[in-house]
């Protein structure tokens, strides 16, 4: 039944805050986990967190080619859903279980044997470029963990039951920080493994999590209504519908991924640690921002998804804007903190960097600091649009041209710009290939609320009982 008389109040605001409280707040615990990481591995120094930072950024560019085109698991599940046909919906999580998992084994073991290359032509300290290496090869182990989970958590948002998903993520991390007080600094007998300790810590934690979520998904009322145990029904052609429509959101995940982390190591690693070490800083901050603004996004493509399934893309439409009203919101206050508190907010984390590791001044890294958060500032809004409406587009399975968007944007703006940046105005240093990367995210938010407003994802068919919506051909 269609929430009529929701739809009328709040223009839906009421629905998409439902579903998407949830999904923001395990996005906000995944990002506060990765904050309150990135705090413990700035006790044992600079290094081991600028480190922590690239190596984790180039271990997921490889897995979030994956985690990209497994996130349209929720838009089938949820469009199944909608149609009336909710057995089918623990096929297309199983679906995505197996590509989870063919491509960590076939991927995984290639990467770590080349890790040890790949962080050699980095414009780092050999210390730097060991403790990089070593956080990779952890994280690229802990591939397929984090694949599985990330169906699983897809399947649960689909259905609209996001509360498992945020539960077992709070477990897993709480988990997680556990073993990092006693991993990282040798508590309870265990020696101290610094940044590695780190590592070994998440991926332990993903393996809870991954735990957890198997356990609800399999169990009995999951399987009487979305037949989740029903393995032997997935048929390939379900694992080809999943590639198909996911692999340009993989794509455009996987290439925003790595030309992030080309951005840090390569132009702002030109003008040295601190520089790193600040714009790492940043963007911790930066992520309390816009991953509540992902779980939005999320929530979003579910009920997109459910009344395309539904046949009423006009309602779809509406809650979009209604989701875009609340990631506005929020990511304006968060840019407005930015900007009025950028001094307190930068030295509260730089505190914590153990500058006598390195010959580093704290303030340095500070300065530095405050000036990426203005920029962060200017483009909240625009990023808000972004994400929101890539979102809503991937509930109705149009994702090629949001990756054909992105991709052109990263390496003219993003990259492009910020080589023009180093070698014509160096005197900028760092900040310059930041404000080519603002005016990315800025020119992105637009271009993407225009492919939105133009309707065409409406004509999309994944599902052959879907209702066209009025006036479509």
């Amino acid at each position: 039944m269609l929430p009529d008389g929701d739809d009328r109040r709040m223009g839906g605001l009421g629905e998409v805050l439902a579903l998407s409280w949830p999904a923001s707040l395990t996005m906000l615990n995944n990002t506060l986990m990765q904050f309150v990481d990135g705090l413990m591995v700035a006790r044992v120094g600079p290094s081991s967190l600028a480190a922590q930072f690239v190596g984790g950024i180039f271990a997921f560019a490889p897995t979030s080619l994956a985690l990209g085109m497994l996130t349209v698991v929720n838009t089938y599940v949820s469009q199944n859903l909608g149609s009336g046909r909710p057995q089918r919906c623990g096929q297309y999580a199983w679906a995505g279980i197996a590509i989870a998992l063919v491509y960590s084994l076939t991927l995984g073991p290639l990467l770590i044997l080349l890790s040890g290359r790949i962080f050699s032509f980095m414009p780092h300290t050999e210390t730097v470029q060991a403790l990089e290496t070593t956080y990779f090869r952890y994280m690229i182990s802990a591939m397929g963990l984090f694949l599985a989970a990330r169906v699983l958590g897809q399947f649960f948002f689909g259905i609209h039951r996001p509360g498992i998903v945020l539960a077992a993520s709070l477990i897993s991390n709480l988990v997680n920080v556990g073993l990092n007080y006693v991993l990282i600094y040798g508590k309870l007998g265990m020696p101290a493994m610094g940044l590695e300790g780190a590592a070994l810590g998440t991926l332990c934690s993903a393996g809870v999590l991954l735990g957890l979520l198997l356990a609800v998904f399999l169990a009995p009322s999951m399987h009487a209504r979305y037949g989740t145990r029903a393995l032997r029904q997935v048929r390939r052609s379900q694992c080809g519908e999943l590639m198909r429509i996911g692999w340009p959101a993989g794509v455009q995940f996987s290439n925003d991924s790595l030309s992030w982390g080309v951005f840090i190591s390569a132009l702002v690693g030109q003008f040295g640690t601190a520089h790193m070490a600040a714009s790492t800083v940043a963007m911790r901050y930066m992520s309390l921002s816009f991953m509540p603004a992902v779980g939005v996004s999320i929530a979003t493509t579910a009920i997109v998804g459910r009344y395309i399934g539904m046949g009423r893309h006009d309602i779809a439409q509406r809650r979009a804007h209604a989701a875009l009203v609340a990631a506005m919101a929020y990511m304006g206050l968060c840019g407005a903190c930015f900007l009025v508190f950028r001094y307190p907010l930068a030295r509260f984390f730089a505190a914590g960097v153990n500058s006598a590791a390195a010959n580093i001044p704290i303030e340095q890294v500070v300065e530095i600091s405050t000036k990426i958060l203005i920029c962060a500032a200017v483009f909240q809004l625009f990023d808000a649009m972004a994400i929101v409406f890539i979102g809503a587009l991937r509930g109705a399975g149009d994702t090629f041209v949001p990756m054909v968007l992105t991709i052109v944007l990263c390496w003219t703006l993003v990259l492009g710009g910020g080589l023009v940046m180093v070698k014509h105005l160096p005197a900028l240093e760092s900040l310059g290939p930041w404000l080519t990367a603002s005016l990315y995210v800025i020119v992105l938010g637009v271009l993407v609320a225009w492919r939105f407003e133009s309707g065409r994802w409406k004509k999309i068919r994944l599902l052959d009982s879907v209702v066209p919506p009025a006036g479509a051909p």
